[in-house]
């Protein structure tokens, strides 16, 4: 698990992609069960503690109430999010933000 832990870690991204549906819906899913089968659900409910603060802390932003557009609201929300969380996986962030943008456009 303490890979995992690790923002940038290639099993944090993979669940995070996992969770989302990011590649694999047309919107976003929250899945908790694609987890629970992929990595057993005691790693599974480590993760989702984790995979679900990061999403708190993303969806912390007001990006979708100053924003213009879309494209202004993903990048104050990511800005906002990478100052939190410096060396979270770049992938991550691009995950997170279509789960917000879809959520508030």
């Amino acid at each position: 698990m303490a890979e995992i832990s690790r923002l940038n870690s290639p099993e944090l991204i993979e669940a995070v992609r996992l969770w989302t549906g990011w590649g694999n819906s047309i919107m976003p899913l929250r899945d908790d069960k694609a987890l629970e089968i992929h990595f057993g659900k005691d790693v599974a409910a480590e993760i989702l503690s984790l995979i679900k603060s990061l999403k708190k802390d993303y969806y912390s932003s007001d990006a979708q109430f100053v924003a213009a557009n879309l494209q202004e609201m993903e990048k104050l929300a990511s800005l906002n999010f990478k100052r939190k969380h410096p060396s979270v996986a770049e992938e991550i962030v691009k995950v997170f933000a279509w789960c917000y943008t879809f959520d508030f456009r």
